[in-house]
Order: C-alpha cells, then structure tokens, then sequence
C-alpha cells in the first residue's frame, strides 16, 4: 500500500548520491589477491521530483517503487506476500522507520513473494534510516526470494529476535538447501549486530557475488554475518572486515536425523576471515551421516582458517562403525597457504578442542595436505583399541576404522593436549610420520592400533 506526497527533494537526492558512491568505494576482498582499484563510477542518478511516497502493509500484485517518487518511506512492516511481487527501481532511495521491516513471503507461513532491486554500478539502489532510527531488516522466508544488486543496506538491525542483523533469510527447517537471495554488489554497513543471518537451510543463490559487510557488529552479535552448514557453499565473494569481530559465525545445524551433519557436496571458501564454528562449548562440525549412505565430501580451499570452540570437532562423520564413512574431508592448502584447525579461544591452549575424528572405514576420497591443527587434542570421551602403552586416547586426529592409506601429508601438528594421531582400532599401523610435523605434543606423535591376527607387543612400546 503506497500514499504517495508531491514534494522536490533535490538536496535529499544529491545526498544520497554522494552517499551511495562513497559505500560502493571497497578496495579488493581479502584473502583474494591483489587486484586494481578502480574508481567508482560516476553515478548517473537524477534528483526525484514527485517524492517522498509513504509506504505500510501489504504491497499490490506488481507494485513498482520509482525512482522519480523517492525517498519511498517505510513508515510501518511492508509485506510482500500472497504471490506478490515488489520491484525496486535503480537510483531509488528506501527510508524505513523505527522497527520497520519489508519482509517476503511473511507473515502468515507458507506463503510466497519476490522483492527485485537490482540497480547498477551508476544506478545505486540505497536503504537506509528514516530520521536516523534503527530499522529491522529485509526478510524473506522459503519459498519467497529477494534480489539484490549495487544496493547498499545501511543502519538496520533493530528487530526483534533477528541476531540484530539488517538482512535475515529463513529457509523451511527441512532437509536440503533454500536458495533464497540474490546478491551481487551489496554492501550492507553499520548493522547493530550482524549484517546477515541465513537460518534453517536457507542460502544465497547461485551466482551471488561482491557482498560487503562492515562497520557492523554488537557485543552479543559481532560478527559480519552467522551462517549454517547450508549457506557455505554459496557464500558469496566479498569483503567481511571491518566489524566488531572479523570471523563468520558458523552454527553447525545438520540434518533432521539425528547424527547428521552436512548432507550434500560443499566447499568452505577462504573468505578473507576465519570460521568460527559455533557459539557455545562442544559445538561439533559434522560432515555425512545420510540416511542413505550416500558419501558427502566437504572441500576446504587452502587459506581457510577454522576456529572452535572449548571441546568442539569437526567429526567425518559421528558414529563410530566398521562400515564404510557416508563422509569425506578433502583439506588442500599449499605452502603458503596453509588449512589451519585451531582453537577460538583468545587466549588459546593445548587441549581446548578435541580435533578431527574420522568415524567409519575412511573413504579412498579423503586428502588433507599442508594444513595445521592446533590446540586440539581435548577430552574426546573415548576409550579406543589400541597396542600403545597409553592410559588416554584423545589426539589432534583420531581413526576409529583403518585408514587405507597415510592420506595426511605435508601438515603440522602442534600443541595437541593429547596425542598426534590416534589410531584406535582393530587393523594394520598407517605410518603417518614421513611428511609431516609433530611439536609440542602431550602425548606421542602416533599410536599404534591393535593388530587383528597378532597379540600386541610385550610390553606395549610406548608410542609407535
């Protein structure tokens, strides 16, 4: 529903111009090489002559938001829903009130809606405050999707039960990905808490790209953006520095079967800043576990840095079994850049974390190479098979099946609070020492399995 008010606002306009060119001014994402800076473009909006329109309520079938008639002010919750589809016009301005929102596809569930603003690099498309109060968000929910393109989002983060973010997508809660937003150069700056929340499966849609976050963070929420498994193989390029803590929050949710983890192929992107996987104390990554048995590999670029929490783990797969994994770790860094594990603790200490426990036969697809595991080797509550001489069995890496192959190579192990490398079961020793590095160890830098047609050594050796 629009009420529209005639009145030239050619200051206002000129301002925000200026405004938007000087938020679309972002030097190279981190973490991606050195590229040009560019100038922006010159901005090609004219002063609108027939605003500011009021907007609050429902929006009609086609409703189309004109630059001409900006600023469009949000003075209560806009929906987008019933089918409906909002577009925004390139060079529109959006002023939203105090706890304002535009939300797709809400309230009332299942529902559907599409919020199209997609300007150009000399056509901006600004949202911003109204009077300087802090607005909510844009908020879509499965099945509903929001476009988004040269569009800064600015001042938001005032809603309620939201993670203070100023963008907020929500997926259906049911096994598999929701592609929900679009975005491709959005800068999203000075959100109260974080700048984005992608929850209960959703994700961003294929193809999103140039997502800025900045300026953004509370004490509570302070990270750039808080995703879950499902968001991170779309997540877009970009830049997330700059905020009150510079680290992607990743929340682990899995999948509705207990002992799931992530359910289909992924990679984790080097996105300049650290993942910090969950919020609170044994948060554990977990790949596979698919009712099917279907294998899931999890791909992590080299430069990728993973944070965990006190007594966390990234388990490849959870259950322990002597059947093949349903899950695979495929870890790659190089040289100079290495795959780092290591804990979230600011003050960080040998044994925060429990590490990398590979449950199940491991499969032939597994290979990590130059990457770092640190601080890990925590309580794993675990007692294991084993002809080492050791009264504890937690280790930065832990294998309760027989590897196949040493497919750890060229990596690094250090200030472990237990043991390297555990080999907990029954089955041939896999020599894991050639290529890599043991510092600052616990316990040893491997231990021996249990063999299955001999009795262990007498005495049991020590270590290996």
């Amino acid at each position: 529903m629009m009420n529209r008010a005639l009145r030239s606002l050619p200051l206002l306009g000129l301002l925000a111009v200026v405004a938007c060119e000087d938020d679309r001014s972002a030097g190279a994402p981190p973490g991606l090489g050195a590229v040009p800076v560019t100038s922006p473009p010159a901005i090609a909006c004219t002063a609108p002559t027939s605003g500011p329109t009021f907007h609050k309520g429902d929006v009609g079938p086609n409703e189309l938001w004109r630059a001409d008639e900006s600023p469009h002010i949000v003075e209560y919750d806009v929906n987008v829903r019933d089918g409906a589809t909002l577009t925004i016009e390139p060079c529109a301005e959006v002023q939203l009130a105090k706890k304002a929102h535009i939300q797709v596809a809400q309230p009332l569930t299942p529902n559907s809606g599409t919020l199209i603003a997609e300007g150009a690099a000399d056509r901006p498309i600004r949202f911003t405050a109204k009077d300087g109060e802090r607005w909510s968000s844009l908020v879509v929910r499965a099945p509903g999707t929001m476009r988004l393109a040269h569009v800064t989002i600015e001042g938001g983060g005032g809603g309620d039960f939201e993670q203070e973010a100023s963008l907020v997508a929500t997926g259906d809660g049911v096994d598999g990905w929701d592609p929900l937003v679009f975005v491709d150069h959005v800068t999203i700056v000075r959100s109260l808490g974080a700048g984005a929340w992608l929850q209960r499966g959703s994700t961003f849609i294929a193809g999103s790209r140039d997502l800025t976050i900045r300026e953004s963070g509370s004490e509570e929420h302070p990270y750039p953006i808080e995703i879950e498994d499902a968001t991170i193989d779309a997540l877009p390029t970009g830049s997330y520095t700059g905020n009150r803590r510079d680290e992607i929050l990743l929340e682990p949710k899995g999948g509705q079967t207990g002992g799931t983890g992530l359910l289909a192929d992924a990679t984790l992107h080097d996105r300049g800043v650290p993942y910090r996987v969950g919020r609170s104390r044994g948060t554990s990554f977990i790949i596979g576990g698919r009712t099917d048995d279907k294998l899931v590999t999890l791909t992590i670029e080299p430069g990728v840095t993973m944070k965990f929490e006190k007594d966390g783990s990234l388990k490849v797969q959870h259950f322990a079994v002597t059947k093949p994994s349903t899950a695979a770790l495929r870890a790659l860094g190089a040289a100079d850049r290495p795959i780092v594990f290591r804990s979230a603790a600011d003050a960080p200490a040998p044994g925060d974390w429990q590490g990398i426990r590979f449950n199940g036969i491991p499969d032939a697809a597994n290979a990590l190479d130059h990457v770092r595991v640190e601080h890990a080797g925590g309580d794993c509550g675990c007692i294991l098979n084993t002809c080492s001489s050791i009264e504890r069995h937690e280790g930065a890496v832990i294998f309760t099946s027989p590897p196949a192959t040493a497919f750890i190579t060229n990596s690094t192990f250090a200030q472990s609070g237990g043991h390297g490398i555990t080999q907990g079961f029954d089955g041939e020793f896999v020599d894991f020492l050639p290529t890599n590095e043991f510092n600052d160890l616990a316990g040893c830098r491997q231990t021996k399995p249990r063999s299955k047609v001999a009795a262990c050594e007498s005495p049991r050796p020590a270590c290996d």
